[in-house]
């Protein structure tokens, strides 16, 4: 148990001395699409599948005669440990490695990082990785998938970016399962340059991309704005004869919609349908919001009437893009119905943010007192303001110069919905404007309280000037 100890506390030390390090430096085919998706768990089933074949006592034999065991059979003898949750007696056996050889191999360093992982000791992993290739460890491209993967679940997007460009700069050939993780990993941290950057080499190193590269390739340009990239790679996808699934259709749906493109949208879809694949209704929902964000009602109709046939009910998600679709159309007494009649009759339960585009589009119009009885029947149907919904309202009787109203409003919020920054702040405004300093100062101390910020550029009455204010 010293030995094993001692190798934990080298890696801890290691990896405090990497985080001082870092605070100071940072500035295809179906089959092969069904062999990625499963590649990690088939690696770890023949790593596992060897520990049945280790004659009990083989590892404690050797090691009593200064032999070192095979890596396969450490890595075997690991994995078992690690799969029957028995991780100390995983880094007895890494341990006991590390002091017959100064340099662990790859395997064994993939079964111990897989372990760790397992269970969530993601520093740990990170640790001994950096631990282990500063003293000559050559990682392999599965080892890096797992570890590029824990760290970008638990939202370490930094350390993965490491571990990314550490195996670029010491040449570690990667797959196709490699680069899709490292992709992914930089798309979930936001990081689109780096994930062109990365996708750019995968090409550059002649590797093939998969159905699942081209659907994070087109995520990563769609969110980026870069649509036009999005197509492009979208069409190469289909010119080099990948299979292509609903998902990414939905993907490139999603996107034209987004854009305003409702045409080139609606063309894909049926393309999607005479190709054979059926929409579903996340697929639908898309459809629905490419309609609202152009303002095309009748055709969101339509969309609807057809994915009930085709046996989906619709859920919030689809209420959501209908209701949009009418107040982008200024049909607001069909927004309402379906709020208050349709929904409840589907069984679908209103939520504040059904809520909150009417209200928000009420306000827009001047009509306060349509958004106020938005408000008022949101609250009656069971429905708890969000501070989104509540936010709205802030702003109009702020803008709109009603001071009562907006004070009013202010003081029934207590046990309804917490205020944030610009609620508060509204409020201290209106208070000023009426003159009640007492008040507008324990508003203020509440925000110093929270550790909020004041915000003093709000002007109360910027739009009273407008002539169809109602309220």
């Amino acid at each position: 148990m010293v030995c094993h100890l001692s190798l934990r506390a080298r890696v801890a030390s290691e990896r405090n001395h990497s985080r001082r390090s870092e605070i100071g430096g940072r500035k295809s085919d179906l089959s092969d699409e069904k062999r990625e998706e499963n590649r990690q768990q088939h690696s770890h089933d023949e790593v596992g599948a060897e520990a049945i074949d280790v004659p009990p006592g083989e590892f404690e034999n050797r090691q009593l005669h200064r032999l070192k065991p095979d890596d396969s059979s450490v890595a075997a003898l690991i994995m078992h440990y690690g799969q029957n949750m028995q991780l100390e007696q995983a880094w007895e056996i890494f341990n006991s490695v590390s002091v017959l050889s100064s340099l662990v191999g790859g395997v064994v360093l993939k079964a111990m990082i897989d372990a760790l992982c397992k269970y969530a000791k993601i520093d740990e992993a990170y640790s001994l990785y950096n631990y282990s290739v500063n003293r000559g460890c050559t990682p392999d491209a599965v080892t890096i998938s797992i570890l590029v993967n824990a760290l970008t679940k638990h939202g370490k997007y930094y350390e993965a970016e490491t571990i990314i460009y550490g195996s670029f700069r010491d040449c570690v050939e990667l797959d196709t399962v490699a680069y899709n993780t490292c992709i992914k990993s930089m798309l979930e941290a936001g990081k689109l340059h780096s994930a062109v950057s990365i996708y750019d080499r995968m090409i550059s190193s002649d590797i093939t991309p998969s159905l699942q590269t081209y659907g994070t390739m087109i995520s990563v340009f769609g969110r980026g704005g870069k649509l036009e990239k999005a197509i492009e790679v979208f069409k190469t996808a289909q010119n080099l004869g990948v299979p292509l699934d609903e998902k990414l259709y939905t993907n490139m749906l999603n996107f034209y919609g987004k854009a305003g493109r409702f045409k080139e949208a609606s063309h894909l879809f049926d393309k999607m349908k005479k190709d054979g694949i059926k929409p579903g209704l996340i697929c639908y929902n898309s459809m629905i919001n490419a309609c609202a964000t152009s303002g095309l009602h009748e055709e969101a109709e339509s969309l609807l009437d057809e994915m009930c046939r085709e046996g989906h009910s619709p859920d919030s998600v689809t209420y959501v893009a209908l209701v949009r679709a009418y107040i982008e159309s200024s049909h607001y007494s069909k927004a309402e119905e379906t709020l208050f009649h349709v929904m409840p009759k589907k069984g679908v339960t209103p939520l504040p943010s059904h809520f909150n585009h009417l209200i928000i589009a009420y306000n827009k119009e001047g009509s306060i007192n349509d958004a106020l009885r938005i408000y008022d029947k949101m609250r009656e149907m069971g429905v708890r303001p969000s501070i989104a919904c509540c936010r709205s309202m802030m702003r109009a009787f702020l803008e709109f110069g009603l001071v009562e109203e907006g004070i009013s409003f202010f003081e029934t919020l207590h046990g309804c919905a917490k205020p944030d920054s610009y609620i508060l702040s509204g409020a201290a405004h209106l208070y000023e404007f009426v003159g009640n300093g007492h008040e507008a100062a324990k508003v203020l101390d509440s925000i110093n309280v929270q550790g909020l910020v004041f915000i003093r550029n709000l002007e109360v009455g910027s739009k009273c000037d407008r002539s169809n204010i109602t309220c």
